[in-house]
């Protein structure tokens, strides 16, 4: 009869320890649905892109040399948007990590940023975009930083589009790579369509 007479308090028990170790899921909001997708943005411009060839005029600059540039058609889209896409923060998932603030400016534009939280981690450090009144992005800026025990990494990301068509106008990439065991290297990517 003792047997039994605990049974009861072992599922509340087991019922409890199972529920606080559970995460719980950040909330969802209207806010966070209504974030803009970045990816989604940028695989319709790669499209484009890739079957229109534009000519562009890109810049490459590595510290202490003279920058190298080239007028070409042929870029390869998936590769050269890639860091663009690293800043997309449209995932539920992520939103817990920054604080979000918009600000209606006067022309009827939208800049939205995103800062991390102190306490938080992630790739993103900074992301800030200026979308039209019909909310087509305008500009993107952000800053994401990769650090590791062996391998820093920063980039100051830029990128504005066309204001009529809402295509990539022009795009740069600022930034900085150090291993622990040599030296840093400052780079800087420049490139108009």
């Amino acid at each position: 009869m003792a047997k039994y007479k605990y049974k009861p308090l072992l599922w509340v028990g087991l019922l409890l320890a199972t529920v606080s170790c559970e995460r719980p899921t950040p909330p969802t909001s209207a806010e966070a649905e209504a974030s803009y997708d970045l990816t989604a943005y940028l695989a319709q411009q790669r499209q484009e892109l890739e079957a229109e060839r534009p000519m562009v005029l890109k810049s490459v600059a590595t510290q202490g040399l003279a920058p190298e540039v080239v007028e070409t058609s042929e870029v390869d889209w998936e590769d050269e948007l890639a860091v663009f896409e690293e800043a997309d923060l449209n995932r539920p998932s992520l939103q817990e990590y920054y604080t979000k603030q918009e600000q209606v400016l006067e022309d009827g534009s939208v800049a939205v940023e995103y800062r991390k939280l102190p306490e938080a981690a992630p790739q993103v450090h900074y992301l800030r975009l200026l979308l039209s009144p019909k909310g087509q992005l305008r500009q993107l800026t952000a800053t994401l930083q990769d650090k590791n025990l062996i391998y820093y990494s920063q980039r100051n990301i830029a990128l504005s589009t066309d204001p009529q068509t809402g295509d990539i106008a022009s795009y740069n990439v600022d930034g900085v790579q150090k291993m622990i065991f040599g030296d840093s290297l400052h780079y800087e990517v420049k490139a108009n369509l």
